[in-house]
């Protein structure tokens, strides 16, 4: 594995623990989040208040790592994620990719292209 392919491991296995420490680790200092919906999320604590919030609204949620490659200061992952919304019993997936960038061995920023796969009741 390439370094940018493990730190990309690293990555989803802490998000997979809900380990925010752990997240927050794999980013660089000055980190940008371009989710799904076009949002910018700038700085370590708007990235960090986004993930404590999924990690909240899905106390369940999971990616499940499909594949992934990186090198020269990029990487791209595949997932599906997967979480249960407690207070509605709504299940939520959505496949697709993130694409990263990467400076000094840290994620500077993800672009996230998920696109729900379908709602389910619990």
């Amino acid at each position: 594995m390439t370094p940018e392919e493990q730190l990309i491991q690293r990555y989803f296995d802490a998000f997979n623990r809900h380990d925010i420490e752990g997240v927050m680790a794999c980013f660089h200092d000055d980190p940008v989040i371009v989710d799904a919906e076009g949002r910018r999320l700038a700085g370590r604590g708007e990235v960090r208040r986004s993930y404590e919030t999924s990690f909240a609204l899905f106390p369940d949620g999971h990616c499940d790592l499909r594949s992934c490659t990186g090198n020269d200061g990029r990487g791209m992952a595949e997932s599906l994620f997967h979480g249960t919304r407690p207070r509605e019993g709504k299940v939520v997936e959505a496949v697709g990719v993130e694409v990263l960038e990467i400076v000094a061995g840290k994620i500077k920023e993800i672009r996230d292209y998920h696109r729900p796969v379908q709602a389910k009741a619990a």
